[in-house]
């Protein structure tokens, strides 16, 4: 996968998860009761993983890049 490729995708998994977040504190489902209230924290859950995913594609550097040798 190219690196072009890679971080286009992590800014919309960053991006589609602060947009669930904001929904969530924001939006409609503050009535939940129940189980639905199970099933908002779910959600927030999810759009954390996305955030960590997204900034994880990203950062992520190739390993080819790194040098053990410190400059200087």
């Amino acid at each position: 996968m190219s690196m072009g490729l890679r971080r286009a995708g992590g800014i919309v998994g960053v991006m589609g998860g602060m947009g669930l977040a904001a929904w969530l504190v924001f939006g409609g489902p503050q009535d939940w009761d129940g189980g639905l209230r199970l099933v908002r924290h779910g959600l927030a859950l999810v759009s954390l993983g996305a955030i960590n995913g997204g900034a994880w594609l990203v950062f992520s550097g190739r390993q080819d890049d790194a040098s053990d040798v410190a400059a200087g």
